[in-house]
């Protein structure tokens, strides 16, 4: 192997401990005289401790809470109920189903005077 650059199997195969036995000495050999080997298996390395750090201590907040998943749920229901409400309250209003495309439901109580100053005021920027 001192001849040739150690693969990424035979770092990940040294580092993992799986490198073949036959192979272990020339693979240290090569990486104990060129720079470049010995960078890549000094990465390989740092590499496989963040990897075991991560998996004794996974990060904290990503495990959900029984409790707050619950309190997400209701909320969520609220929500609904609350656009339920409204949908039914607006349909009640307007004499028809939301949305139906009827004058009384599509009746704005400003003139057509008011919604021209309205848009000309939020073109100019108040």
């Amino acid at each position: 192997m001192t001849g040739r650059h150690v693969t990424a199997r035979d770092l990940e195969g040294y580092v993992l401990g799986a490198l073949d036995a036959g192979r272990i000495d020339d693979f240290e050999a090569h990486c104990a005289i060129c720079d470049s080997c010995a960078a890549a298996l000094s990465g390989e390395a740092r590499l496989e401790v963040a990897f075991e750090q991560v998996a004794r201590h996974p990060a904290r907040g990503l495990t959900p809470r029984p409790l707050r998943a619950a309190a997400y749920g209701a909320a969520g229901l609220l929500a609904m109920a609350a656009a339920v409400a409204v949908w039914f309250s607006h349909a009640l209003v307007t004499g028809g189903p939301a949305g139906d495309g009827t004058a009384a439901a599509m009746h704005h109580a400003m003139g057509d005077g008011a919604i021209l100053d309205a848009k000309n005021d939020a073109l100019d920027g108040g």
